[in-house]
């Protein structure tokens, strides 16, 4: 629960973040109006609904947050007109389509907590004609890097007291998304629109976009920093850019090179990207200038798949694991009249060994029907 505290409070003090939302909100919410809150978390947009005039909110989570959500809501007073949903929102059933759809998930570059495939599902299950959602459009801004924070961040594996067994690992690290807060002074090219999304309508699976970075001071290209620009509404706009004085101090992503290079002031950095947002799976290519050997890197590097593992089944018949024909065992005890410590009792009699110790046995039996099963 410290995890979920912890995540929310961050979200909490970012600089004018909550502001801007709250904004967003008494623009676009009319009186009456109904809403779903996607991801809701502790439900904060979805409060903002309700004292801009929403009538009723459906707050939509499958992690532990939804509970605190709703012993917080009850708290207010205001549980007759939020309601919560323990789900996740791809699974979830509202009883009738709202007015306004909002969501939070908008990562350090933007679109990189699925808010994308998030919001098209809901916009098709959810939304009545003509609806609303909040945020509405994404811009994603790239801009090239030298760093040594980041290039000693992203060589990590390659430090001295890492033992040398292990320093292969640097070529699947540098293949990762990292996260940092770029400084002025580690800037070094002019900020580039990658491109622009809109959330307001359907999307393919898969973006491709590419940017010339126009160098503008010498040093060594460590690698391309990624930011948004988005609109919650018409005329309110939030950016976790580390240019705008506006912006709500988030950090920024990170996409390294393979090896940093030297580059001049005047000189051209040729970067491109492939985006599989619903995975939050990227693959881009950095060209340096001069003819040096072009750069190419993925986040599949850092999955550390073999081949094998990312080959589909196809006509091979699956056999469930240990831990899956346990879950199934467990769930098939549930039958609406059993209470979930008679089905502890049912499972500890019926299948001892199951686990090494009757205690884990107990543990393993709570997760597995506090994740699938609802009062």
């Amino acid at each position: 629960m410290i995890d979920v505290l912890n995540e929310h409070l961050e979200y909490l003090n970012l600089t004018g973040r909550l502001q801007l939302y709250r904004q967003a909100v008494e623009e676009v919410i009319q009186p009456g109006d109904t809403v779903a809150d996607l991801g809701c978390g502790l439900g904060v947009l979805g409060l903002l609904c309700l004292e801009a005039g929403a009538s009723e909110v459906w707050g939509i989570d499958s992690s532990d947050a939804i509970q605190l959500a709703r012993e917080s809501i009850a708290k207010a007073g205001l549980g007759d007109r939020y309601h919560c949903i323990p789900q996740s929102t791809f699974h979830a059933v509202l009883p009738q389509k709202v007015d306004l759809l909002i969501c939070d998930h908008i990562g350090f570059f933007g679109f990189d907590y699925g808010i994308i495939a998030m919001l098209r599902d809901a916009r098709q299950r959810f939304l009545k004609p003509g609806g609303a959602i909040i945020p509405q459009s994404m811009d994603l801004m790239v801009e090239g890097v030298s760093s040594e924070v980041c290039r000693n961040k992203t060589s990590a594996w390659q430090a001295e007291h890492i033992p040398a067994e292990y320093r292969w690992l640097d070529g699947h690290y540098r293949g990762a998304k990292h996260h940092h807060n770029h400084s002025d002074d580690e800037l070094i090219s002019d900020a580039v629109q990658l491109g622009g999304i809109s959330l307001c309508e359907d999307n393919p699976g898969l973006f491709s976009f590419n940017a010339s970075l126009s160098i503008n001071q010498s040093g060594l290209f460590d690698g391309v920093a990624g930011w948004f620009d988005c609109a919650l509404s018409p005329s309110v706009r939030m950016t976790n850019s580390p240019l705008d004085p506006a912006g709500i101090g988030r950090s920024q992503a990170f996409l390294p090179v393979a090896q940093p290079f030297t580059v001049e002031a005047g000189d051209e950095v040729e970067f491109s990207i492939r985006i599989r947002h619903a995975e939050d799976m990227l693959a881009w290519t950095i060209k340096p200038p001069r003819g040096a050997p072009v750069q190419k890197l993925s986040t599949w590097q850092g999955a550390l798949l073999k081949p094998a593992d990312l080959a589909a089944p196809g006509g091979q018949s699956l056999t469930l694991s240990d831990q899956g024909t346990a879950r199934a065992y467990v769930l098939a005890q549930v039958d609406g009249v059993r209470t979930s410590q008679e089905i502890v009792d049912q499972v500890l009699r019926d299948r001892p060994n199951l686990f090494p110790s009757e205690q884990a046995i107990k543990d393993f039996v709570m997760q597995v029907l506090a994740k699938d099963c609802t009062l």
